[in-house]
């Protein structure tokens, strides 16, 4: 096997830039499309994805969203001292929970919690981190609303008209509207997505025991109606922002959507979330240095004047994001499907 590069020597062209872009806007593109879009062979598109996913650099992965109302928190752990990773790697084969980030600050972790209703949330708060060797404290956020995920960040390395071509390719929902109740089936394929959300549509095909055509009208279903969010990630060294970091704000309760809506509309922010909790505003951000938080705090505070930015943590090290673990580099190293179908028994 030929051996990885490492990450001074792992470069990205502008061209690996705007095909993470293109798979940003249709994570399921084909290479046609792509090469389209960028003005390349679909064959140098693809084998230049091919280098990126086999280095764990960029990977496509799939967010099941089975249920319309998923019960969700972001999760503040303090560890024993020098404990955080032993702790971080306790919670990683969790499939609820989805992120897991360890940071300094006033919390040694930050994980992003999400499970199919309030029942298995209070299982997974209240007896499964209660059961996690060297945590000190835990402090929940339980979360009402998304405004904005990290599945709508973007590189912006292409042009507009670029990125027109490719929002013509994506699935278009289904016409009927309406909710669709998944199967067991459908299960599978959110299992296989999450994997690879670019698995070829013959091994879905395969794995469901469908046709092509039906696997595909399946999928699109799916994806149309919300049931699945796919979503392609760089590995932040390689994205320009290096740095992650978490804002903690108080907004009145009169102003949020508001807040909110403006927060979502600034290049830096990966998600906004709205809790019930001492913070009802919480911001996850990148930036391309730490001084760039203040900069951004002024600017946020003068564009928004009524929000109050009451605590901050710097991520040191990302250890799992929407369902892939990662390396000390932020890299892929593999997968915890974000399957969930009941409470599990331990």
């Amino acid at each position: 096997m030929e051996p990885r590069e490492s990450l001074d020597s792992f470069k990205l062209s502008e061209l690996d830039l705007e095909i993470v872009n293109a798979l940003q806007i249709n994570p399921r593109a084909s290479w046609a499309a792509v090469g389209r879009a960028l003005d390349v062979d679909a064959s140098t598109a693809a084998r230049r994805w091919a280098r990126l996913q086999s280095h764990g650099a960029a990977w496509v992965s799939c967010q099941p969203l089975f249920v319309p109302d998923p019960a969700m928190a972001l999760v503040e752990i303090i560890t024993e001292p020098g404990r955080s990773l032993e702790v971080a790697e306790a919670l990683a084969a969790d499939p609820q929970a989805m992120t897991i980030d360890v940071s300094a600050g006033a919390r040694d972790l930050l994980v992003t919690v999400v499970c199919d209703d309030t029942d298995q949330l209070s299982w997974y708060l209240l007896e499964r981190l209660a059961r996690v060797r060297h945590v000190l404290r835990v402090q929940s956020h339980i979360l009402v609303n998304t405004y904005t995920d990290a599945s709508r960040w973007r590189l912006r390395a292409l042009s507009r008209a670029q990125e027109r071509t490719l929002q013509a390719s994506l699935p278009k929902p289904p016409k009927d509207g309406g909710t669709y109740l998944p199967t067991a089936a459908d299960r599978d394929l959110a299992a296989a997505l999450s994997e690879d959300g670019r698995v070829p549509l013959s091994d879905l095909a395969q794995l469901s025991g469908s046709s092509e055509s039906t696997t595909r009208r399946r999928l699109n279903q799916l994806i149309g109606n919300g049931n699945l969010r796919l979503r392609c990630e760089l590995a932040r060294a390689l994205t320009g922002w290096s740095v992650s970091e978490w804002l903690f704000a108080r907004v009145p309760s009169d102003r949020l959507d508001e807040a909110a809506v403006t927060l979502s509309s600034i290049g830096e922010v990966r998600a906004v979330l709205s809790a019930a909790g001492p913070f009802n505003l919480l911001i996850a951000v990148w930036l391309r240095t730490i001084s760039d938080g203040q900069r951004l705090e002024t600017s946020i505070m003068r564009k928004l004047p009524h929000i109050e930015v009451v605590d901050r943590s710097v991520v040191i090290r990302p250890y799992k994001l929407a369902g892939r673990r990662l390396d000390r580099r932020g890299f892929s190293t593999g997968t915890v499907p974000l399957v969930l179908h009941r409470r599990p028994e331990i």
